[in-house]
């Protein structure tokens, strides 16, 4: 079955999901202090993995045991706009006593607005949005993130590439993230996705199975004293260790309006 007419089959499943959080979003506006902030991330993570199994994808997950207690940057790899509800949905225990779910917080840029409900979404889980255009505010943004992160104890989540893959191969990383991480004294986990950039392939008729993997952390004193270049260059070279090229047949991943490659 095409990923098309199963959306079609599973669509009100799909929309209860997604109203449901814009509706838990909705109450958090209007009532900031109505949720915790655990339960905020608990119906993301719940609500976000019914959609990817509603979408047909599975997840597998590698080294979670390499997730500090404490707060962390995560760098993952970027390919579809599901790559935030992958992650999401992997730091979850999904019911296994023997893992404590992690929080997330996302750095995204200003065009995620645009997209109404995935920006009511982001809300929900205390997203912090960026202008790329505006260097110096964006830089300043990045250092509220951390500092929220490390009095939070979560892990704030920033994509290096700054957008999404065009032609399945990871790109340059951008050397914010790394410059927050040595300003705020947070330990880095490198983060591979794989498998991802077809996820919305209409045309893709086979379950999809998307594997995580949390690469060891790298400690505060094993980067403070690195220029941010060579910093970006190492955490890339080990997020692409693990990576596979993937020929692109999703129109999501090919037409990418966020992206300003051409």
């Amino acid at each position: 079955m095409k990923l098309k007419t199963r959306k079609f089959f599973r669509f009100f499943p799909l929309i209860h999901n997604i109203l449901v959080l814009k509706a838990k979003a909705r109450r958090n506006r209007s009532m900031p202090d109505y949720y915790k902030a655990s339960e905020r991330h608990f119906f993301v993570q719940k609500h976000g993995s019914n959609i990817l199994r509603h979408l047909n994808i599975e997840l597998k997950v590698e080294g979670f045991e390499n997730i500090p207690s404490g707060p962390c940057f995560l760098t993952p790899n970027h390919s579809t706009y599901l790559d935030p509800l992958i992650i999401i949905s992997a730091l979850w225990n999904h019911g296994d006593g023997q893992k404590r779910s992690r929080q997330a917080n996302f750095v995204a840029r200003n065009e995620v607005k645009k997209k109404k409900t995935i920006a009511k979404i982001a809300d929900l889980i205390d997203t912090f949005y960026i202008d790329t255009n505006k260097p110096r505010e964006a830089l300043s943004i990045l250092k509220e993130f951390g500092q929220h992160v490390k009095k939070n104890q979560t892990c704030g989540v920033i994509f290096p590439e700054g957008t999404r893959t065009k032609d399945g191969k990871i790109h340059n990383f951008n050397t914010g993230v790394f410059l927050t991480a040595q300003s705020t004294y947070i330990p880095l986990v490198p983060v591979t996705i794989n498998n991802a950039a077809n996820a919305l392939d209409d045309n893709r008729t086979n379950k999809l199975v998307v594997t995580v993997i949390f690469h060891p952390v790298i400690k505060p004193q094993q980067f403070q004293t690195l220029d941010k270049r060579d910093f970006a260059s190492w955490i890339q070279g080990i997020v692409q260790s693990s990576y596979v090229d993937q020929v692109i047949t999703s129109k999501e991943t090919i037409k990418n309006d966020y992206s300003k490659r051409n």
